[in-house]
C-alpha cells in the first residue's frame, strides 16, 4: 500500500514577550514503512505562562511525545500509543513540578497533536490550543477549550503536568485529499476571526507563507502572547483496497510442493514435518548462512489451494509480520525474509518437541500441579501478544508446543488480530476468526465486543480439558456452530466428570469460560491466582443448587412433578 502523502509548514514567534514558551513539530517520516506503520505527527504545545518552567514543559512534551510515539510497537493503535505516552509524560511533568515544595505546578503545558495514519486523523488534545480542519472551503474547529470562568476571569482547566492524572480528549476523522489541517495557540486564534483564518488559505500563498502570515496578522491585531501555528495539507490518501493488497502479494509466487534435497533460497529441505489443507511445514538446513555448523529452521509454505484467496494470503503474510515483531521466549520466532526471495513462505524457529495435544494424549490424567504450570506458561505466552495489542484468536493444544527443555511455546499466528494493522484498514477483518470452533469464544458468533477475554476463553477451555479430558460445553461438529444467546450455553461442571476436582477449581474454570465475556476475569493473572488458591468469593458457591449443577435434570424433575400433580387432580375429580 502506498503511504499517505502530505505537505506541512509551521511558524512560531515570541511576539511581544521576551521568551517563546511554545513548541511545535511537523514530523513526516521519509521511510515509507515507518510512514505506513506509524504515520505523520503534527503537534503543538503552549507552556502555561504562570509556570516558571513553561518553556521546558512545552519543548519536553513535543520532543518526548514524538520520539516515544515512533518507538512504540507497530502493532499498537495510534490512540493506545498516544494515551500511554501522554499518561507517562503527564506524571513526569507533575513530579518535576512538585519536587520542590516552593515551586509547585511549574511544569505545565497545553498539548494538541494530530496523528495522520493511513486514511485516518487521530486527534489528542488537552488545554486551550485548537485544532482545525478546512474542507470544501469550510472551516471547522475539531477541539474544545478546556477552560473555566471564575469571577469574570477565564482559567485553564486542563493541561499536562497540572495534576497527577490528566484527561485527554480523543477524536478520529477520515481524511480526504485536499483537507487542510491547522493547529493554533491562543496567541493566534484569540486575535483572528474564523472568517479571516479561513481566508488566509484562499489565495495562492504557499503553506510556509500562510503560516507566517497568520503570525503576522495576529500580531497586527494586538496579540500579546506567544504565537504558533502548524499546518498540514493532505495530498494523497491511501485507498487500502483489496486490489492494492493483491498487487503487493502477487510479487511473490506460491512455492510448489517441496521434497528432501531441494534448495529454496539457501535452505536445503530435509523432510516434511506436517501438511494440512492450509499449509505445509518442512524441516530445512540453512546452508546460505554464515553461521558455522548445521542450523535447522522450519519453512512454512501456504497451500496452493488458496492462491486466489486474498483473505488467506493476508493472514499468511500477517503471521510473518507478527512473528518478526514479537520477541518473547514463549513465542516461536520468525526470521526476516532472505533478500531476493521469489516465493511466499516464512522461516520459523525450529522447536524440537511435541505439541500440547500430543502431550495430553500421552498424559490423560495430569496432576493439578502440572495443569497449573501449563496454564501459567500459556498465560505468559499470550500476555506477550496482548501487551502488543495482538489477539491470537486460535488458541488450541495443536498451536502450543513443548520444547526439549519443557517450555511451552506458541507456534501459530495465522488468525491473529493486530490492532495497529486494522487501523491501516489493511488486515483481514472477517466477522469470524479462522480458529477452531470448540475453543472459539461465543462472542465471535454473536457480534459481541472482541478483546483479550476471547483468548482467555480458549485458555480456560484448555485448562478444563487438561483436568477432565472433556470440553466445558457440548462439542460442536460439522462446519457451523449454533449459538443464539449466551444463556443458551450451559456450562458442564468439571467435578461432574471428575469428583476429585475441588469446587473452587471448578468455579475458577467456570468463570474463565463463562459464555458472557462480561462474567470472565478482567485479567488472566486473576484466573491463574484462583487456580493456585481458593478465592473467598467462591466459598458461598461450595453448595450449588441443583439447577446450577444440572439444569436439564432440574427441569426434568419439575416436569415430572407437574405431571404427578395433574394426575392426582385428574384421579381425584
Amino acid at each position: 500500500m502506498k503511504p499517505l502523502k502530505m505537505t506541512t509548514a509551521g511558524a512560531s514567534s515570541a511576539g511581544v514577550k521576551e521568551e517563546n514558551q511554545d513548541a511545535w513539530v511537523a514530523e513526516v517520516p521519509t521511510n515509507s514503512h515507518v510512514m505506513h506503520d506509524k504515520g505523520a505527527v503534527l503537534a503543538l504545545a503552549d507552556g502555561v505562562s504562570a509556570c516558571s518552567e513553561a518553556r521546558r514543559a512545552s519543548h519536553t512534551s513535543i520532543s518526548s511525545f514524538t520520539s516515544d510515539y515512533y518507538s512504540t510497537p507497530d502493532s499498537w493503535t495510534a490512540r493506545y500509543s498516544a494515551a500511554r505516552i501522554l499518561s507517562a509524560l503527564n506524571r513526569w511533568l507533575y513530579q518535576q513540578g512538585h519536587t520542590d515544595p516552593r515551586d509547585k505546578g511549574s511544569w505545565c503545558t497545553t498539548f494538541t497533536a494530530m496523528i495522520l495514519k493511513s486514511a485516518t486523523l487521530h486527534l489528542v488534545h488537552t488545554g486551550d490550543s485548537r485544532a482545525w480542519r478546512i474542507r470544501n472551503n469550510e472551516l471547522e474547529c475539531l477541539t474544545r477549550d478546556h477552560t473555566a470562568t471564575l469571577g469574570g476571569r477565564q482559567y485553564l482547566g486542563r493541561a499536562l503536568g497540572m495534576a497527577p492524572d490528566v484527561e485527554v480528549d480523543y477524536r478520529s476523522e477520515a481524511l480526504d485529499v485536499g483537507d487542510i489541517l491547522l493547529l493554533t495557540t491562543d496567541g493566534i486564534h484569540d486575535f483572528i476571526s474564523q472568517d479571516a483564518l479561513k481566508n488566509c488559505f484562499s489565495d495562492q500563498r504557499s503553506l510556509d507563507e500562510v503560516a507566517q502570515h497568520l503570525v503576522d496578522l495576529a500580531l497586527k491585531n494586538g496579540s500579546h502572547d506567544n504565537l504558533t501555528c502548524v499546518i498540514g495539507r493532505i495530498d494523497k490518501v491511501p485507498a487500502g483496497d483489496a486490489g492494492e493488497n493483491l498487487e503487493r502479494l502477487s510479487q511473490l509466487r506460491l512455492p510448489p510442493d517441496l521434497y528432501p534435497g531441494q534448495i529454496l533460497d539457501g535452505y536445503r529441505i530435509l523432510e516434511e514435518l506436517h501438511a494440512s489443507k492450509r499449509s505445509q511445514l518442512y524441516l530445512a538446513e540453512d546452508i546460505g548462512s554464515e553461521k558455522v555448523g548445521a542450523h535447522h529452521v522450519v519453512i512454512k509454505t501456504p497451500s496452493i489451494n488458496y492462491e486466489d484467496d486474498p483473505d488467506y494470503l493476508e493472514g499468511f503474510m500477517r503471521e510473518e509480520w507478527i512473528g518478526r515483531r514479537v520477541k518473547h521466549p514463549s513465542i516461536m520466532a520468525i526470521m526476516a525474509p532472505r533478500t531476493g526471495r521469489k516465493f511466499l513462505y516464512h522461516t520459523c524457529e525450529y522447536i524440537k518437541g511435541q505439541t500440547l495435544r500430543s502431550w495430553m494424549q500421552e498424559n490423560p490424567k495430569p496432576s493439578l500441579t502440572q495443569v497449573r504450570e501449563i496454564v501459567a506458561q500459556m498465560i505468559t505466552a499470550v500476555r506477550g501478544l496482548h501487551r502488543l495489542q495482538i489477539l491470537h484468536q486460535d488458541l488450541k493444544p495443536e498451536n502450543l508446543m513443548f520444547d526439549q527443555k519443557g517450555r511451552l511455546k506458541l507456534i501459530d499466528f495465522g488468525s491473529a488480530r493486530v490492532a495497529g494493522d486494522l487501523e491501516n484498514q489493511q488486515a483481514h477483518c472477517s466477522d469470524l476468526p479462522q480458529g477452531t470452533k470448540n475453543y472459539t469464544a461465543p462472542e465471535y458468533f454473536l457480534d459481541g465486543v472482541i478483546d483479550e477475554r476471547a483468548d482467555q476463553f480458549a485458555i480456560g477451555v484448555m485448562a478444563y480439558e487438561l483436568l477432565t479430558g472433556k470440553l466445558p460445553y457440548p462439542e460442536h461438529s460439522g462446519s457451523s456452530i449454533r449459538v443464539r444467546h449466551y444463556q443458551h450455553m450451559q456450562y458442564r461442571h468439571a467435578n461432574l466428570s471428575d469428583s476429585s476436582i475441588p469446587s473452587w477449581i471448578d468455579s475458577a474454570l467456570a468463570k474463565a469460560v463463562a459464555a458472557d465475556p462480561a462474567k470472565r476475569y478482567p485479567a488472566l493473572s486473576e484466573f491463574l491466582q484462583d487456580l493456585k488458591q481458593p478465592n473467598r468469593s467462591f466459598r458461598n458457591r461450595d453448595f450449588q443448587p441443583l439447577i446450577e449443577r444440572n439444569p436439564v435434570l432440574t427441569w426434568q424433575l419439575i416436569a415430572l412433578l407437574l405431571l404427578i400433580v395433574n394426575l392426582i387432580q385428574y384421579l381425584s375429580s
